[in-house]
Order: structure tokens, then sequence, then C-alpha cells
């Protein structure tokens, strides 16, 4: 167990070091709401607030005590995180690879928000701001082709989870 911990937790400290690093440059750097190109079009690094949880889901929730929902639900996903980790097996690194990155992402969000009171998002993908529309099964659909925008956190949890997602389905299953 003290080798599969030791893996998680090294990745998650990593995790939590960049991803405050890249914040702190962002909040010291980039006023809030503006916005740097990086790759016209496509890529620019912004400073925004994230009062909700991920991809701003929740923002627009107006209650005072949201706050203690969502570090209610980050300790719960640290808790979980744990319990997971010493259930893979000692040779199953991938795994324990993937946890720790989620672990840490976690973590460093549950930081910020303890610190700010939300959490710092500075990487923007999109499309030259395009919107695509279509109309099926007799509704019109209108599609930002624009991703919210996110953090090395953020992006140290979508990666693993997708990735633990993918491996389940791979993984055969014992009769």
């Amino acid at each position: 167990m003290k080798e599969k911990l030791r893996l998680s937790l090294t990745l998650a400290a990593i995790v939590v070091i960049l991803d405050h690093l890249t914040k702190w440059l962002i909040v010291t750097y980039v006023p809030q709401g503006s916005e740097i190109p990086v790759i016209n079009g496509f890529f620019d690094i912004v400073h925004g607030r994230n009062t909700g949880a991920a991809f701003g889901v929740m923002s627009a929730w107006d209650n005072a005590n949201k706050h203690y929902f969502f570090y209610v639900m980050g300790a719960v996903a640290v808790v979980f995180l744990y319990n997971y980790l010493k259930s893979i097996p000692q040779n199953d690194r991938y795994s324990q690879i993937a946890i720790g990155l989620i672990f840490g992402g976690a973590l460093g969000n549950l930081i910020d928000r303890f610190m700010r009171g939300s959490v710092v998002d500075f990487l923007s993908v999109h499309y030259y701001d395009q919107i695509w529309s279509t109309t099926l099964f007799g509704h019109n659909w209108i599609i930002p082709l624009t991703w919210p925008a996110f953090n090395v956190a953020d992006a140290a949890i979508s990666v693993s989870v997708t990735f633990l997602v993918i491996r389940g389905f791979k993984t055969p299953r014992p009769a």
C-alpha cells in the first residue's frame, strides 16, 4: 500500500504545485476578464473565475451557502479516491497514476476555493468564436464551438477520468 500511496501522492503533489503556480502567474500578471491570444482563433490565455463546478456547471446557482456544498463535495471526492486507491492492485500502475492525477486536480481546485472563494480558470479553447446550428428532431440546436475555460487541475482530472473510462471498457471482466 505504501508504494501505491507514494506514487499517487507524488503525482497529486506535482499537479497541485503546477496548478497553483500557473494560477498564481495568471492572478499576478493577467487582469481578470482579459484575454491573451496564443493561437489566433483557437487558443487564448484568459483570467476567469468559476464559482460553480467543473466547466462552470452550477455557477448561476444563487445560494449564499453553495461554497459549503463544493467544500463537502471536494472532501467526499478526496475520501472516495483514497478508498478507491486502496482497492487497486499493486501492479496496476496506470490506475495509480490516474488516481494520483485526479486526486491532485481535486485538491488543487479545493485549495483554490478555500483561498479565493472561486477557482481560477485560464485556458480557453475555441474555434474562431463560431456557432454551429442545426435542426434535429424538430428542434433548433445552437452550439457554440467554444470549450469552457479550464486550468491544470481540470485537465488532470479530465484526462485521467477519460483514461479510466476507456480502460474500463477494454479491461476483460473476470468470469
